[in-house]
């Protein structure tokens, strides 16, 4: 069988881009072939981004989130590596066999909920609805865990037969225990008097960081010597100052430090520097951050929701994400109490060992053979890579 993978971005790890570059990493040291492409941009579109850009707005980047054209080959199976993409299938009906990547339908979801909305603007919003119903067009989806399984059979009602589990991995060459360099604190400002807790994302509603925030400052109160450190792009400007306001407000305007933009090889110094790991997300399609914490052997305190416990297992510490105080408590707690991080270090290391990305691409080629099967007539898998955005 031939095989494409539709791809917003390879050259980058940000975000989805990270499940991307590792998966395709993983399938060449397996001798996996496939084929790359990227989504493509109609005249109108060109046309569109120039007239547009001068206002701000990024026709271009969004319609590679949101394709409605690409280069793909009759006949070959396509694997849409990220569900936004499954916009693609209303404008491209002749695709097939398609698997599509899901992970999560989480701004689809919460589009109604009172302070949990994510789309930024009305676009995003029509077009991820637009996606996100196209999916039953697919004749698969990959489910990054059994709890974005369980939402796509309860929200969309997708044909249970249809989805597979494959979960994601996590680079151990890259994330692992290390020692931070000398110079690292002061390439970032850090003080060695110091603990630091460490949580690595966005300020998307979702993620629940004024929660975090709260606690925060409950355990400042008592451990005046911890810092905060959040480390992520901002993506929602005016979530990213409300947060300012309440930081400001508490009285932590020293206390907590923010790092927008951190290349891969700090990232992990970041984790091995950190005292502690926090990611008090209410959703989650499946939370690379934890298994990235836990792959470097930092002790983990997660929200007990979503698909975290099938991630961290009893790796980690695992607080319900409305309650402030066991938040608090449970910081204070690993800071505290060295007998337990050393419980939960060695825990975590173990767990993360269960997650390498061989295993992923190993159960995402049984998808593609199984979804093939189906549609015989397939042609043989070709040598053809690396055609990267």
């Amino acid at each position: 069988m031939k095989v494409q993978l539709l791809v917003r971005s390879y050259a980058h790890r940000i975000g989805l881009a990270r499940y991307t570059a590792s998966l395709c990493e993983a399938m060449d040291r397996l001798g996996i072939s496939y084929r790359l492409t990227m989504p493509a941009h109609p005249g109108w579109a060109r046309m569109a981004h120039r007239l547009l850009r001068p206002l701000g707005l990024d026709v271009r980047t969004f319609l590679t989130t949101y394709p409605v054209a690409a280069p793909l080959e009759r006949g070959a199976l396509t694997h849409l590596t990220a569900q936004q993409m499954a916009t693609l299938l209303l404008f491209r009906p002749d695709i097939r066999p398609v698997v599509v990547t899901v992970h999560d339908i989480i701004p689809y979801l919460t589009a109604k909920e009172r302070g949990q909305g994510a789309y930024r603007h009305w676009a995003e919003r029509f077009f991820d609805t637009l996606a996100t119903r196209a999916l039953r067009r697919a004749d698969g989806i990959i489910a990054d865990s059994a709890c974005t399984r369980q939402t796509l059979l309860r929200a969309l009602a997708y044909p249970p037969e249809r989805i597979w589990v494959v979960l994601l991995g996590v680079d151990a060459g890259l994330f692992r225990p290390q020692m931070v360099p000398d110079d690292f604190d002061r390439r970032f400002g850090l003080d060695s008097r110091y603990r630091y807790v460490l949580y690595v994302g966005s300020e998307n509603p979702r993620k629940n960081l004024p929660l975090l925030i709260r606690a925060f400052a409950r355990l400042h109160r008592v451990l005046p010597d911890v810092r905060l450190l959040r480390v992520g792009a901002v993506q929602y400007p005016s979530r990213a100052r409300e947060l300012a306001h309440l930081i400001d407000h508490l009285g932590l305007s020293g206390a907590v430090l923010h790092f927008p933009a951190v290349a891969d090889d700090d990232l992990v110094f970041f984790y091995n520097r950190a005292d502690l790991f926090v990611f008090p997300s209410r959703y989650e399609g499946f939370g690379l951050p934890v298994l990235e914490a836990m792959a470097c052997g930092t002790p983990v305190v997660c929200a007990d929701a979503a698909s975290l416990p099938e991630v961290v297992g009893d790796a980690a510490l695992r607080v319900h994400p409305d309650d402030e105080a066991g938040w608090a408590a449970a910081m204070e707690r690993v800071l505290t109490d060295g007998a337990l991080r050393a419980d939960l270090r060695a825990r975590g290391l173990e767990r993360a060992r269960r997650f390498p990305w061989e295993r992923t691409a190993e159960e995402t080629v049984k998808v593609y053979e199984r979804i093939a099967e189906k549609n015989r007539g397939l042609q043989a898998l070709p040598v053809e890579t690396r055609i990267a955005g």
